[in-house]
């Protein structure tokens, strides 16, 4: 079990960062330091994450000797909001202060049926994807369990301001996730944990850009959360300018990954393709997309580019989207458009970036082989 503790006041260098324990270490860590059974995680839990009391001597079923223990070790570190900004369609982003002074983005985004918050992953990006403001920023390093944690607290908090709340949560923002793939993982145990944040795998969906061993690594932890992943080319030299990790994990070995992903049935991996005006939305590319596609349990989710100024690229016409939504269901693929949401506050996909100088570069193809520490 990892103990973390950056970000504590001073005088707090050994308490435990209770937002980056799973139920599962923190009953490991009370029976060890505490001598108290398993039961006490799950009643810490639901103060912590149901009633949101963090002062533990105001948890009135422990006993006082174990409030003022517990009040001594744990450590319940904030996300600080340095601004929310509201778009016209109702979408809100906030930036958020976290661990070292780093700041990071995460989206509330207004849907009519449904909202959905999307939440960062990492301070920055190591991919390097052409089309996307986050690259601009190089990697600066991974956000910790306890940090992804917090940006769904404070979203769920934040709502209450405005009376409503998200139905769903997507791994979207700042950041390649199963490049975090660890920190993730464990991030998710707690968000889905029945005595956590209690919120159905059903309704969150992890992205990737096509990290193969940690999209066989993210399968193998059972999570059952849906799984996205951007293509957005249906020939390797397309997909390599712009996304350059196709130079290590090209689409045969995707595509191959992608089949092999354990899903219970009626799921399936959504596919997603940014359309950029004449890169990857020609004749041809809609002729490839689907006999790419075929056999695999897939949805198709076109995503008409977001305009970044400066990268180059432009958004094709609404004509030309609705014409492959077309093409595409009439080959069996069950495709929708995301329409853009917060464009206004650079809120859409693709769009959020905190800074734009590069503070590290880390070599695509190496991401996934060395995401510790290490390689910031």
């Amino acid at each position: 079990m990892t103990v973390q503790s950056s970000g504590a006041p001073d005088g707090a260098d050994t308490r435990v960062d209770f937002y980056s324990l799973t139920r599962g270490e923190l009953e490991e860590w009370l029976q060890r330091e505490c001598g108290e059974p398993p039961f006490r995680a799950r009643q810490l839990f639901q103060w912590v994450y149901w009633r949101r009391v963090t002062d533990v001597l105001q948890m009135s079923d422990l006993s006082r000797g174990l409030r003022e223990q517990l009040a001594a070790r744990l450590y319940f570190p904030q996300a600080g909001i340095d601004s929310r900004q509201i778009s016209t369609d109702g979408t809100r982003k906030y930036l958020l202060r976290v661990e070292k002074d780093d700041r990071i983005e995460c989206v509330f985004i207004k849907q009519p049926k449904r909202n959905t918050l999307c939440v960062s992953s990492q301070v920055g990006c190591a991919m390097g994807c052409r089309f996307c403001r986050t690259a601009t920023m190089g990697l600066r390093r991974h956000l910790s369990p306890s940090e992804i944690v917090r940006q769904v607290l404070l979203a769920i908090d934040d709502a209450k301001e405005f009376g409503d709340a998200f139905e769903n949560l997507v791994f979207m923002g700042m950041g390649e996730p199963l490049h975090n793939v660890e920190n993730v993982i464990k991030a998710l145990e707690i968000i889905r944990d029945a005595s956590g944040l209690n919120i159905s795998g059903r309704r969150i969906t992890v992205s990737t850009s096509g990290l193969v061993p940690a999209i066989e690594r993210f399968g193998a932890a059972n999570l059952d959360v849906n799984l996205a992943v951007s293509l957005n080319a249906t020939d390797d030299e397309t997909r390599e300018q712009v996304m350059p990790v196709n130079k290590r994990w090209n689409i045969a070995a995707l595509l191959q990954a992608l089949r092999e992903f354990p899903m219970k049935p009626r799921r399936c991996i959504t596919i997603e393709y940014v359309m950029l005006g004449g890169v990857n939305d020609r004749r041809e590319d809609l002729v490839r997309l689907p006999k790419l596609l075929h056999g695999l349990r897939a949805k198709v989710n076109l995503i008409p580019y977001n305009m970044n100024a400066g990268l180059g690229f432009t958004t094709p016409s609404k004509e030309r989207i609705l014409e492959w939504q077309h093409a595409l269901l009439s080959h069996g693929l069950s495709t929708t458009i995301r329409w853009s949401k917060g464009p206004d506050i650079d809120a859409a996909c693709g769009q959020l970036a905190t800074a734009t100088s590069k503070v590290t570069k880390i070599r695509a193809e190496r991401a996934y082989e060395a995401p510790s520490e290490s390689t910031l």
